[in-house]
């Protein structure tokens, strides 16, 4: 899955962001959707703003259960 630096938290999580365009479904209007991931980083750097592929991992805690596509 392809998402979007948003902030790093420390030196193995950063938070990423995908947008998704929806219809929406009585109104035919296009929205944006978000969802926020917190992703396991390792040992790679990353800078916001940039365009990364996460993969579905095992739970590292209670929310990160993403990690950096190697």
């Amino acid at each position: 899955m392809k998402v979007k630096v948003l902030n790093i938290i420390d030196k193995k999580t950063f938070k990423a962001v995908s947008t998704v365009f929806k219809k929406h479904e009585q109104y035919g209007k296009y929205v944006t959707v978000y969802k926020k991931y917190l992703v396991d980083s390792g040992d790679a750097t990353v800078e916001v703003g940039q365009e990364v592929e996460i993969v579905n991992c095992r739970p590292i805690s209670k929310r990160k259960t993403w990690a950096l596509k190697k």
